[in-house]
């Protein structure tokens, strides 16, 4: 079986060290590993977390030129003594770490291995993708068809008991699947817009804001944060928190396959997915 390419990027997301490609090999065994920790108590188990925080991989360098050794030293003490962690990525999942040992093996004048230590930021692998969704920049707020949002007592079908139809000209759709439920997700607005409102799988993402073509709105729901922005031209960012939907929360989780459906606004959906491991698809 071949070995996933494992890359290295430093503390600026510059790509600096590709793995299993010559002149640099390494197992990647261990990034697979992973552990929860637990506490008992009178035989119930409780407070899980993760503990798998350290990861050892074994480089062996093909090369008899002596500057491929010193290179690897240099591009991970550089994002330790800086204080800022690098990442390793396996097929699209990263890993925030710092590299913080080196154990050196000679097997032959030129048969030399390195065993590294990766110490993890967040004991979690991270995958992050943009999506581009293109409406027209009108923001939506024209007379038209309403996509069906209606849910209210009609027909004798019980639904939700009020219309949250975002009148539009037209409506698009689209759909991402992920490796397992559960993510978190970014959206950034472009606008103009007013009152935007993306659906996904059914449930109304809503904030109650006018933003400019200058201007952008910006939600993020994952684990760590749960935000809403209007980001300005020059950077400026303002809280726009207060004007989130109070009867539908804009912050979801995702599951395995989501549609979105979405009227005439620009945005980019960015998904926020967690393993315990590097998916293997």
């Amino acid at each position: 079986m071949s070995l996933d390419r494992v890359y290295y990027y430093n503390r600026n997301g510059i790509l600096k060290l590709t793995l299993n490609e010559y002149p640099f090999y390494a197992g990647d065994a261990d990034f697979k590993d992973w552990k929860w920790e637990h506490d008992s108590l009178f035989g119930s188990i409780r407070n899980f977390r993760r503990a798998k925080g350290s990861y050892s991989f074994v480089v062996s360098i093909a090369s008899k030129d002596l500057s491929d050794r010193d290179a690897l030293c240099s591009i991970f003490s550089e994002d330790v003594i800086a204080g800022q962690p690098g990442y390793l990525m396996i097929r699209g999942w990263k890993l925030e770490c710092y590299v913080v040992e080196a154990k050196h093996k000679w097997f032959g004048a030129l048969d030399h291995q390195i065993t590294f230590e990766a110490t993890a930021v967040n004991s979690t692998w991270i995958r992050e993708s943009t999506r581009t969704f293109n409406g027209r920049s009108g923001g939506g707020s024209e007379s038209g068809a309403d996509l069906g949002r209606d849910y209210t007592f009609t027909g004798g079908i019980l639904g939700r008991g009020y219309d949250y139809g975002y009148n539009i000209g037209e409506s698009h759709s689209g759909a991402i699947d992920l490796a397992n439920s559960g993510a978190g997700y970014e959206i950034t607005i472009y606008g103009p817009a007013n009152n935007p409102v993306i659906y996904l799988d059914n449930r109304p993402v809503r904030v109650n804001v006018s933003i400019s073509a200058s201007e952008r709105l910006q939600i993020i729901s994952s684990t760590n944060e749960k935000s809403i922005n209007i980001l300005s031209a020059s950077g400026e960012k303002t809280s726009a928190f207060v004007h989130r939907d109070k009867e539908n929360s804009p912050f979801l989780s995702l599951g395995e396959h989501t549609e979105l459906t979405y009227g005439e606004i620009r945005f980019d959906f960015k998904t926020i997915e967690r393993r315990s491991e590097p998916s293997w698809t």
